[in-house]
């Protein structure tokens, strides 16, 4: 073979593996993000945030939002583990290489955590005055009020024909005496039966009772925004709806109701971030998901009751306030953003036991040291700023109350105001890339 022959041969084999190498290279696919972990971080940056998904090669690139990680690790083509730079609000975690960039997806969806408020405590009942002085509590810092009169059914106002209504006058009470409501707007009147009702906002055989639900609680939440315009109020759209819906725990059928809700809150101008929406166990907030996708981008808060052991985890996922971090992992929005109410624990020799099912204790003692327990795991979810509030169950209901009808505390409400009391020296340690929450005894001795 001439010289001339042998490089062109050269010359068109390097340029078919040239081809090939390109066509290759083209084949492949662009990197793809299908979770992270966590899916929340403070907003100054530094969590460290393990993505899964595909097609990761070495020297690919994260980015939170617009904001590049400065530390990425490539672990293999299914993991990588990036820093969180400083950010706010939610934002896509995209990865990019030379293939191209991950399609966004709700499941990439990273929250930064707002700096805790002062006040995050609360009572079921706070506002109520058949117990003592409303001021009790609210005097050292225990502010969030959810109870009797503030349960409105949709499309109750503050006022009509000119005179405030009952849930008028505890909202004006509960202003007045420095504290924060949190109103639950029901689509009927709540008697706490927990079984399925046919009544359940719908629209099946004809009914409109969704959509009534929906323009009721807009014009509620409506009237209560312009009665008091320069005051933080939190609205729940219904109490325990797990309970209601035919089969129980459907999160279809409530995800249809929040898919309306939501929508329609935003265009009569109701903050989305005071608009909480209901979620319990394992498997409640990816059936919401499902039937309404839409929703892994819309919600911007949750509200929980996670009764059960004061520390550890039972049942669904959803008992005991340690399944915060379970339920929170499975967000996709608003898992910056989380209330809980109705923490407590019922003392069987306290008011007779009235009221008390489960969880519930022999004395009054044990169930001050429980809710004490519980209330120690919850201080690093709210240190973290993704506790937005948490309310104790309650004041004045039974084996609940944490007062007598002469006003002296039960051993449940000196246990919270010593508690609170001592909050402010709190140190603690947190575990948030898993599930785990390890914290020092802050009551030892």
């Amino acid at each position: 073979m001439s010289s001339l022959s042998l490089r062109t041969s050269i010359a068109t084999a390097l340029l078919l593996v040239g081809l090939g190498s390109c066509m290759a290279r083209a084949a492949m696919a662009a990197p793809s993000v299908v979770s992270i972990d966590p899916n929340n971080g403070a907003a100054a940056g530094g969590t460290s945030v393990t993505i899964e998904g595909s097609g990761f090669v070495a020297g690919a690139t994260v980015a939170f939002g617009a904001t590049p990680s400065s530390s990425v690790r490539v672990l293999s083509p299914s993991t990588i583990v990036a820093t969180s730079p400083a950010g706010s609000g939610l934002v896509g975690v995209r990865v990019s290489d030379g293939t191209g960039l991950s399609a966004a997806a709700p499941v990439d969806q990273f929250a930064y955590d707002p700096l805790p408020s002062a006040h995050w405590l609360g009572l079921n009942g706070n506002g109520d005055t058949e117990l003592g002085p409303i001021d009790r509590f609210e005097r050292a810092g225990i502010v969030y009020d959810r109870s009797g009169q503030i349960d409105w059914i949709a499309g109750e106002l503050p006022e009509r024909d000119g005179r405030p209504t009952p849930g008028g006058t505890a909202l004006s009470r509960d202003y007045g005496a420095g504290m924060t409501p949190v109103v639950t707007i029901e689509y009927g009147g709540y008697e706490g039966e927990y079984e399925p009702d046919p009544h359940f906002p719908g629209v099946r055989g004809g009914s409109e009772s969704l959509e009534r639900y929906v323009e009721g609680f807009v014009a509620s939440a409506k009237a209560i925004l312009r009665a008091h315009p320069h005051k933080q109020v939190l609205f729940e759209a219904m109490n325990e709806p797990w309970g209601y819906t035919t089969p129980q725990f459907d999160g279809a059928r409530y995800a249809a109701v929040i898919a309306r809700l939501l929508p329609a809150a935003r265009r009569a101008g109701i903050p989305l971030q005071d608009v909480y929406v209901a979620a319990t166990g394992r498997r409640w907030i990816s059936e919401m998901y499902r039937a309404s996708p839409q929703l892994q981008t819309e919600v911007e808060g949750w509200y929980l009751h996670p009764y059960g052991p004061p520390n550890g985890v039972a049942g669904e996922g959803s008992e005991g306030i340690q399944s915060l971090p379970q339920l929170q992992a499975q967000m996709t929005s608003g898992q910056n953003n989380l209330i809980v109410s109705e923490l407590g624990y019922c003392a069987r020799n306290v008011n007779g036991g009235r009221g008390c099912g489960s969880p519930s204790t022999a004395t009054g003692e044990e169930a001050a040291r429980d809710l004490t327990e519980a209330l120690e795991n919850a201080v690093p979810y709210h240190r973290a700023g993704w506790l937005r509030a948490l309310l104790v169950y309650s004041r004045s209901a039974g084996g609940w109350a944490m007062q007598f009808p002469n006003g002296r505390l039960t051993a449940q409400g000196r246990a919270l105001l010593a508690f609170q009391a001592r909050l402010p020296s709190f140190a603690y340690t947190s575990g948030f890339g898993g599930l785990g929450v390890r914290l020092p005894a802050y009551f030892a001795g």
